[in-house]
């Protein structure tokens, strides 16, 4: 294993470990897009990034059975 794949499986554990949830994920999502979009999301102003991380978490389920599938 390189360090790579164990930073990334390190990350994982730590997400599972902390209990991230989806709305975690959507304020980390909107902290990236910066002050304004965090001020937004914090206000409850919108749901985008709601919709953006459960979409991002059902592409990453697709993706990891599409991976144990071999596809």
């Amino acid at each position: 294993m390189s360090i790579i794949q164990f930073r990334r499986a390190k990350l994982l554990q730590d997400a599972k470990l902390s209990g991230v949830a989806v709305p975690d994920i959507a304020r980390a999502l909107a902290s990236m897009a910066g002050v304004k979009a965090l001020s937004e999301y914090d206000a409850g102003l919108t749901d985008a990034y709601i919709n953006k991380a459960e979409a991002l978490l059902e592409l990453a389920i697709e993706c990891a059975h599409n991976r144990h599938r071999g596809d």
